[in-house]
């Protein structure tokens, strides 16, 4: 069955630096390269396939978020019917 505590997220990925010497050559500002530490939300939609993706889509031109944040449905074990998660960051300020 499907973990939906087990996705990854673009959102949830802290930025790396890489080079010698602890200096990356990246001119944005340090705060910029911690990682996130907004609490995440996570969302599950369940339905048929065709549903869902409207729903997913449906957010995307609302601006809430981008159609490959969320996972790619999965089925739920009952005729006719997936899920997909989405873990976006919620900054709190």
């Amino acid at each position: 069955m499907f973990d939906p505590t087990n996705v990854n997220n673009a959102d949830s990925t802290p930025a790396t630096s890489s080079g010698s010497g602890g200096h990356s050559g990246d001119s944005r500002p340090i705060g910029d390269l911690l990682p996130d530490r907004s609490p995440e939300v996570r969302h599950v939609l369940f339905g048929p396939e065709a549903a869902v993706k409207l729903t997913i889509s449906n957010l995307h031109r609302r601006g809430y978020a981008e159609p490959n944040d969320w996972c790619k449905p999965q089925p739920t074990g009952q005729p006719g019917e997936v899920m997909s998660v989405l873990i976006k960051r919620v900054p709190l300020n």
